[in-house]
């Protein structure tokens, strides 16, 4: 029995919005930890994008951990986990130390979230409540992911070690609030065995391409490492889809991927890798290029975070009236406008003329897009599928995540030229892949328009 349905949701809400903020929070901290810890511009991106495939490597095991044991353990647990990952990287003195810190705050974070998405569907049953549930929950995750930056340019502002320290006491806070308020089940059940070797594997890929992706920039596409990890890469994604074959109780049975529009929508996921990516090097821009603060900085990001918070609960509400995949075309062209000034417009006007206007459409896209792919991504699974399809979508985010942003990286680091060439090409890369992304999805709306004429 549930003592108090509101007091559940703010809790649950606050698990999300600490996992999705920290995707980008560390960004407006990057120069500073980059001269604290004296790390390379290749290895900086580690700190954003360890958490990402930390995050996505353990979000289809912690589903699967949710559905066969104590839920109210798991995210209380896990919560500790990220309490204690935190303050380890709010100590750490080396760029080392606070990558380790920031992968293991991602694994909590890939149990977490799919445990506190399991209590939340389980404390809410009836459907009219569960619908402004969920919605809640979206437009939560929607503005952690949003308003990362603007979050950790404030506390950066202080410390950049304030961005791990502040979360590490919000989660205490959380995990002592849910000891009282998320429901205990009678007794844990185990239904099936759990698929670790899946989860291992797949997430040692992701890393093993990413590291290779970034180790690039720094020694060439001939080091022997970087060619080793690429190796690595391509032997453990076929051993996962072989592991994944012959498991009983695989995280992911592949026959879903037979079903072209859940595909569709995973793979115009790396649209949020490439909105990370953006971030990524407009903040190294404002603070590298313009010497703005790291506070200044997070307040550049300020508007969109808010219109994406303000406006993301009535994605759905597009979907309804429009379809998915028109919703999410209609949106990835906005970002794709958005990018594409910045790249055209860099150096030829007043950076606050085109922060001002990328960040107007990058707002309203960002909330159109991802709750439009979200359900188009669950859509089309059964019943008994859909915690999978909403697992498999939200991994593939945060894994597109660390690829996406490993690839921007490497072309940042390898272009020649200084001044703002780098800034250039590392924002033509998010400007491609959020048009070839923006290509993909329109093909889904014309199949669309096709269906219902």
């Amino acid at each position: 029995m549930v003592k108090s349905l509101p007091l559940l949701l703010i809790v649950v809400c606050a698990v999300q919005f600490l996992d999705a903020m920290d995707i980008a929070s560390m960004g407006p901290a990057l120069p500073l930890v980059q001269k604290d810890l004296g790390m390379s511009a290749s290895a900086l991106q580690w700190v954003v994008s360890a958490y990402a495939l930390g995050f996505g490597g353990f979000l289809l095991l912690g589903g699967r951990l949710a559905d066969l044991f104590n839920r109210k353990k798991l995210l209380i647990g896990w919560l500790l986990v990220f309490v204690v990952a935190s303050c380890l990287g709010g100590l750490a003195d080396s760029g080392v130390v606070l990558v380790v810190a920031r992968l293991l705050k991602g694994v909590s974070a890939g149990i977490t979230a799919p445990a506190a998405m399991a209590i939340l569907l389980n404390a809410f049953r009836d459907e009219q409540a569960r619908n402004r549930a969920l919605g809640t929950f979206l437009a939560v995750a929607s503005a952690g992911y949003s308003l990362g930056l603007l979050l950790g340019g404030v506390m950066a502002g202080v410390s950049w070690r304030l961005i791990l320290f502040l979360p590490a006491v919000v989660g205490l806070l959380v995990a002592l609030v849910a000891a009282s308020v998320v429901p205990g089940q009678q007794q844990e059940t185990r239904r099936g065995s759990v698929d670790v070797l899946g989860a291992l594997t797949v997430t040692g890929g992701a890393v093993s391409l990413v590291y290779g992706l970034s180790r690039a920039a720094s020694h060439g596409w001939g080091d022997s490492v970087t060619l080793g990890a690429l190796v690595v890469a391509a032997v453990l994604f076929p051993v996962f889809a072989m592991v994944e074959r012959r498991h009983s109780a695989p995280l992911v049975p592949l026959a879903i991927f037979t079903r072209p529009q859940l595909t569709r929508a995973n793979l115009c996921m790396l649209f949020f890798g490439a909105y990370v990516s953006f971030q990524f090097v407009l903040t190294l821009y404002y603070q590298d290029r313009l010497d703005w603060s790291p506070l200044q900085a997070g307040l550049a990001f300020l508007l969109g975070g808010v219109l994406t918070a303000a406006t993301a609960r009535y994605g759905a509400a597009l979907v309804t009236k429009y379809g998915a995949w028109p919703a999410a075309t209609v949106g990835l062209v906005m970002l794709s406008v958005g990018y594409l000034g910045w790249v055209l417009l860099l150096g030829h006007v007043d950076p606050l003329v085109t922060l001002f206007a990328q960040q107007l459409l990058g707002g309203l896209g960002f909330a159109a897009v991802y709750p439009a792919l979200n359900i188009a991504a669950v859509g089309s699974a059964g019943a008994d599928e859909q915690g999978l399809a909403s697992g498999l979508f939200n991994a593939g985010a945060q894994i597109g995540n660390g690829i996406v942003i490993a690839i921007t990286a490497t072309v940042f680091s390898l272009t020649s030229g200084g001044g703002l060439v780098p800034y250039r090409a590392g924002l033509w890369t998010v400007t491609a892949i959020t048009v070839a992304v923006t290509l993909v999805a329109l093909a889904g709306a014309v199949r669309h328009r096709q269906q219902t004429a």
